[in-house]
């Protein structure tokens, strides 16, 4: 017995009441089939719809050998005649928006740019089509919203032509229909496009309210473009004018200011940043001097240990090797790392000290000129810094 879809005769209607034709499972879970449903299967890019049935949540709906099974968190009650079927309206809405706003956008960026979409994907934050363009600059896609906006503003209605595969020559379809279907339904934008397709769609283009091109991405010689419709799109303008409001506010500029003002500060951090590697180059090689002041005038070299960072013992041994012109090694307690730096790559520092590493359950390497090793206690940092003196002696 084939299921009557309620979801294709009324898309806006979320609630019908049903009976249990056949219980099984699926996936493990408990599932039923109804002789009638308001609840859309998975399928044509759409996820299904949820709610609840008899009270019981619908985890799922699958279509599979012209069954519709809707997959329930618990098994229904034997015997309980009629069932009250709810989808989540504001789910079934969602989707309606993204779908259609797809279809609109999929003809809008074969019409005006050139590019067929590839795939669709509708996701719970936004929606993409791959296009099969190199890149789709900005100006191009504010030309792609701004007609957009033009043909939802027109109230174009959306008509559903249902046809046996052999008459759907009758539709300049933007796409080859899915083959193997018993009859296709052919989703009519009032003649802006004609698409074979499965799922849920609004009645009018004025319906979607808005759609908003989010960003667009090289994807595999494509183009992946990100949208919202809908509500979707009115919470996306409304999260973006409150974040370019406190970025106004924390730059302390007027909104269309915000560029500008972020381009001098990234300059200003920039020269910054220039000066403060600068200084601690500066300091380093002082400290270099300082300590080369009591150092042996000979052999490597091995600076006391301290507290600092990976950053700053790495900086500290490339200057004493620099000053120096010897391999000099620094260690941190407490982040329990050593490095070793030489003035260049004749010490051979990675072939001689990873050796090393093993007996004192360290970690690391390096290459010719620089090495460096973390280790699992203070006594084994220091074992080993004593054995890395010995074998850069030797």
């Amino acid at each position: 017995m084939r299921t009557r879809r309620l979801y294709y005769e009324d898309t806006d209607r979320i609630e019908c009441e049903a009976t249990v034709v056949r219980r099984t499972e699926f996936g493990g879970k408990p599932a039923v089939v109804l002789d009638a449903t308001v609840f859309y299967p998975e399928g044509g890019g759409q996820p299904c719809d949820l709610g609840t049935l008899g009270g019981v949540p619908v985890l799922d709906v699958q279509e599979r050998d012209g069954e519709i099974l809707h997959v329930l968190a618990e098994p229904l009650p034997e015997g309980s005649g009629p069932v009250r079927c709810r989808i989540d309206g504001e789910r079934r809405r969602d989707h309606m928006e993204q779908h259609t706003g797809q279809h609109l956008l999929s003809s809008t960026v074969l019409r005006l740019a050139g590019g067929a979409t590839v795939s669709f994907h509708l996701g719970q934050e936004y929606s993409t089509i791959d296009v099969d363009l190199p890149e789709i600059p900005r100006e191009t896609a504010d030309r792609l919203e701004d007609e957009i906006a033009r043909i939802i503003r027109e109230e174009h209605p959306v008509t559903i032509h249902e046809c046996p595969p052999e008459n759907v020559s009758d539709f300049p379809l933007r796409r080859p229909p899915p083959a193997g279907e018993e009859a296709l339904r052919v989703v009519d934008l009032d003649g802006i496009d004609y698409s074979a397709c499965c799922g849920t769609h609004l009645s009018n283009t004025s319906r979607i309210g808005a759609l908003r091109v989010l960003r667009t991405e090289k994807y595999k010689g494509m183009t992946r473009v990100y949208f919202a419709a809908g509500e979707r799109a009115r919470r996306y303008a409304r999260r973006t004018a409150a974040a370019v409001r406190d970025a106004a506010r924390l730059l302390g500029c007027a909104e269309d200011e915000i560029p500008d003002r972020i381009a001098r500060t990234l300059e200003r951090m920039k020269d910054l940043e220039a000066r403060l590697t600068e200084a601690r180059a500066d300091r380093a090689a002082a400290e270099a001097r300082v300590f080369l002041a009591g150092a042996p005038a000979s052999g490597p070299l091995v600076l006391p240990l301290s507290d600092r960072t990976y950053d700053e013992i790495l900086e500290a041994a490339k200057a004493v090797a620099a000053v120096s012109g010897r391999t000099a090694a620094a260690a941190s307690r407490t982040a329990l790392r050593a490095v070793v730096a030489a003035p260049d790559g004749s010490a051979r520092l990675g072939e001689r000290l990873k050796p090393l590493l093993a007996g004192f359950g360290g970690k690391g390497g390096g290459g010719a000129a620089q090495f460096q090793a973390q280790f699992p206690d203070e006594a084994s940092l220091r074992a080993f810094l004593e054995a890395a003196r010995a074998v850069l002696a030797g």
